[in-house]
């Protein structure tokens, strides 16, 4: 190709409707799908021909495609680029990208570090330092290497179930680590998840609240678990995110078993869990389910404290949750989420 007057890279936004279309159409033509969570694309254009594209959700690099005829031309490198530019200027330092395995020379001369592969996906990282630096802090949680359990919770808020989960772990190993998930795509923000977790467990000596980060079912290593994709999508992140704790994490920090409370509401994590226990021991990693705790001859939930916040009920989650996540969910600094679940957002 002539990169002269003719070439020209554009800023293509998923809520301009037909730059949107744009990208549709042409992922289209080499038979990929649009993602709705995508958050900006760029196009290079030939005059008005598009003949290569790339998106962005959050961290995640997501329709990186260029036109046949124009493959060997160095175009997706520049598609990498131009993202790349677009994430630093809002404060992103590292991307990952999602691939089949057969392309990982490709991408690592582009700058990409593996994390983790399985037979249908690969995923890479284009800062070779981040995920060795996670690991590095694990290992120092366990410096006796103690036989750790572990739990992966989101807890939308943290509840007495939560709080069973967490109390039988901690009595049946010398040390919890209790990751919480990063992703700020729940009606409680990471910061107020992990804080109420922290408040909720802080006389059980044993237990270490971690944030997940970017490398335990986050957008990165699980979209499918946000999305709630029911195809093959889910399966093949399942077992790229449950590799990457298998694999990597789970020796990192001397973990020999994770913990997971039974799931009789939500489907995906009723799969996911499931999937734990066959993948899982792959790895030497046992996997123990406990049974939900009760109230009233009902499961406790997250979901039903939200249940009874958006209903105006905030004084019936006392019987459901530990006194600390009841003293904030009635207190001032949790009105603008009472609001929010009041005015129809779950």
């Amino acid at each position: 190709m002539d990169w002269g007057a003719n070439v020209i890279v554009r800023s293509l936004s998923p809520r301009v409707p037909t730059e949107r279309e744009q990208v549709v159409r042409f992922l289209a033509r080499h038979g990929l799908d649009y993602e709705d969570d995508i958050e900006y694309s760029i196009g290079i254009f030939n005059g008005e021909t598009m003949v290569a594209t790339g998106s962005l959700s959050g961290k995640v690099v997501k329709g990186v495609v260029v036109d046949e005829e124009h493959r060997g031309e160095d175009l997706t490198a520049k598609v990498l680029t131009y993202l790349k530019v677009r994430a630093h200027n809002r404060g992103i330092d590292s991307l990952f990208i999602y691939t089949l395995p057969q392309n990982r020379a490709h991408f690592n001369a582009l700058g990409y570090t593996e994390i983790a592969s399985t037979e249908e996906v690969l995923l890479l990282e284009d800062n070779s330092r981040n995920f060795s630096l996670f690991l590095s802090g694990l290992s120092r949680l366990n410096p006796m290497g103690l036989p750790a359990a572990s739990l992966v919770m989101n807890c939308n808020p943290f509840t007495l179930g939560h709080r069973y989960l967490v109390e039988r772990a901690a009595g049946e190993n010398p040390l919890v680590l209790l990751f919480v998930v990063q992703e700020d795509r729940s009606v409680f923000p990471f910061h107020v998840r992990k804080k109420l977790i922290e408040d909720g467990v802080q006389d059980l000596e044993n237990v270490r609240v971690i944030p997940g980060g970017d490398y335990i079912i986050s957008n990165a290593t699980f979209p499918s678990y946000f999305i709630k994709d029911k195809g093959k999508i889910f399966d093949a992140h399942t077992r790229l995110d449950l590799t990457i704790f298998g694999e990597k994490i789970a020796p990192a920090a001397g973990i020999r078993r994770r913990y997971v409370g039974q799931e009789p509401f939500c489907p995906v994590t009723r799969r996911y869990n499931q999937s734990m226990h066959e993948i899982l021991p792959e790895y030497r990693l046992d996997v123990v389910e406990i049974e939900r705790r009760e109230s009233d001859n009902t499961a406790i939930s997250a979901s039903e404290v939200r249940r009874l916040i958006a209903a105006g009920k905030t004084e019936e989650t006392a019987k459901i949750v530990p006194p600390s996540t009841y003293t904030y969910l009635t207190s001032a600094e949790a009105e603008d989420i009472r609001n929010k679940l009041q005015g129809g957002s779950a």
